[in-house]
């Protein structure tokens, strides 16, 4: 499959390049900035529609991971969260493309009693916001131009030390998601038979408890493999008993 993966460089983006390439994947990596050159690399800018378009062009699929992947000013999340949506998946209906995995985020979901499902839609700030937004775009797209999307809610996939502690401090284990298993997903959207459109948490195997793990299951035939702190690739910030879920 010839796939066009956005945000290639970012801290997800790097292990989903190479893990679709060691499965046998064409990856075209697209970033503002170069990434593994062991792919064939474009850079550029996800609001420049001619950009997008060439760079979606002969591909099968695409993993649409580029963001700002924090709360902000709104109209600092308008260029890369919401015209970099339209442009990826307006890209995709003009070029052909048959499937799109769009990066949601477990944060659409929001915070309930009961263990959340697709259903849930409860964004507390605006970046959550803007992923409800693609959310939503791309269940339009599915259904008016036949596209096949994925809108994966990716739990916390830590990129720092720094979020380690954070992830410490709040004891928020539940929501941890691995290098590996964010890959292992993707190809596994990719490539399995599906119609339509689709919004399943994706979260690490400590957090089926809180989160519906089971349309990621059903549908692409995905089961987490790891807990916090698997697969880590520095070492956790703290010797305590607490770091683990």
């Amino acid at each position: 499959m010839r796939v066009l993966v956005t945000g290639a460089a970012g801290a997800i983006g790097r292990p989903v390049c190479a893990e679709l390439a060691r499965r046998g994947d064409h990856v075209r990596a697209f970033d503002r900035e170069p990434s593994d050159p062991s792919h064939e690399v474009l850079v550029g800018d996800l609001v420049d529609a001619e950009a997008v378009r060439a760079a979606a062009e002969g591909m099968d699929a695409i993993v649409h991971l580029a963001a700002f992947p924090n709360d902000a000013p709104f109209l600092e999340l308008v260029g890369p969260n919401v015209l970099g949506l339209f442009q990826v998946l307006d890209a995709a209906r003009a070029m052909g493309v048959r499937r799109v995995l769009l990066a949601s985020s477990l944060q659409v979901g929001g915070k309930a009693d009961t263990q959340l499902t697709s259903e849930h839609q409860n964004p507390g700030n605006h970046y959550a916001l803007t992923k409800l937004w693609a959310e939503e775009m791309g269940r339009m797209y599915a259904r008016r131009f036949s596209l096949e999307v994925v809108a994966a809610r990716f739990g916390w996939m830590v990129r720092s030390e720094r979020e380690a502690r954070r992830m410490l401090e709040l004891a928020y284990f539940h929501a941890y998601l691995s290098r590996h298993d964010v890959a292992d997903f993707c190809h596994a959207a990719l490539h399995a038979p599906f119609t339509g459109f689709a919004a399943p948490f994706v979260i690490g195997a400590g957090g089926h408890e809180r989160f519906d793990l089971e349309p990621a299951r059903r549908l692409f035939g995905w089961v987490p493999r790891d807990r916090w702190p698997d697969g880590l690739p520095f070492p956790v910030p703290s010797d305590s008993a607490a770091t683990r879920a």
